[in-house]
């Protein structure tokens, strides 16, 4: 669940006299607090426990919502890059078509290779990437 530690810092007189400090610090990464501590909220305050867990599951909710509009927002912006990559590929090979057709051999053809080219570099870059990262997490 996470890590707790304590510290607590007291001043204390050694029978010669010295004055010693001792420190004691509490610390944890839960989200929640530990039900023993719980327990003492819900003592000094009835209903403290029920306001801490109903937080808890209105921040997580929230959080949920945000990564799923930003997931959401990221997947528009690529469908709509498909899209316009997609129509200019298919400009630029009817424009190439068109140069083709009017005897502009070299031209046409380049700008058809060339935007293919293009296209699937764009495809298979974006598939080998996808698949080095899921590699990666795989891996730890």
């Amino acid at each position: 669940m996470g890590t707790r530690s304590k510290k607590d810092r007291r001043l204390a007189q050694m029978p010669s006299g010295d004055l010693v400090a001792y420190q004691h610090t509490e610390s944890r990464t839960d989200i929640l607090p530990p039900p023993d501590e719980l327990e003492k909220y819900e003592a000094m305050h009835p209903g403290t426990t029920q306001i801490i867990l109903d937080t808890y599951v209105s921040q997580v909710n929230h959080r949920m919502t945000l990564e799923k509009s930003v997931i959401d927002a990221d997947n528009k912006r690529a469908n709509r890059g498909q899209v316009f990559s997609g129509i200019l590929g298919l400009l630029c090979i009817a424009s190439g078509s068109i140069l083709t057709y009017l005897g502009k051999d070299t031209v046409g053809l380049s700008l058809i290779f060339g935007s293919i080219g293009t296209l699937l570099t764009a495809f298979y870059g974006g598939a080998i990437l996808r698949h080095i990262e899921r590699s990666k997490k795989e891996k730890g």
